[in-house]
């Protein structure tokens, strides 16, 4: 026999899915609609927003026809960057925990022992890392 409180449970699960598919779909549609916001004054190719986007310039280098040495040097270039990058933020990655780690201290202080206990087995198990101290 299905309970009122089940046929909730089963209908807000349905509502889920259903807005989680809708909103896979229009991602993909909106993806490939031409906005006009992002194209140039003088020409069809993309502007992209942000000067870091790195899809953006390589959707840009794919439209450019280049010529495989081009390419090859082009990849070489990039994965050159990327190399960089992650060195570069490896190197940041204690800097960056730190500060994690410190506000969450502070935030567990405020908590209750019960309130505590669940913050310390969500944070071990998102980042499979021991719990900040008290």
């Amino acid at each position: 026999m299905i309970t009122a409180r089940r046929t909730a449970v089963l209908v807000l699960a349905g509502v889920f899915a259903a807005g989680l598919a809708a909103g896979a779909l229009l991602e993909d549609v909106v993806d490939d609609v031409a906005w006009p916001f992002t194209q140039h004054a003088h020409g069809d190719e993309a502007r992209p927003d942000d000067p870091w986007d790195d899809d953006a310039e390589e959707a840009l280098l794919e439209r450019l026809d280049l010529r495989p040495e081009q390419l090859q040097a082009v990849d070489r270039i990039l994965d050159a960057r990327e190399d960089r990058l992650e060195r570069y933020w490896e190197g940041k990655l204690p800097e960056l925990r730190g500060m994690i780690d410190s506000s969450r201290s502070e935030i567990r202080v405020l908590l209750t022992p019960e309130q505590q206990a669940a913050y310390d087995r969500w944070i071990r198990d998102i980042s499979g890392a021991a719990a900040p101290k008290p």
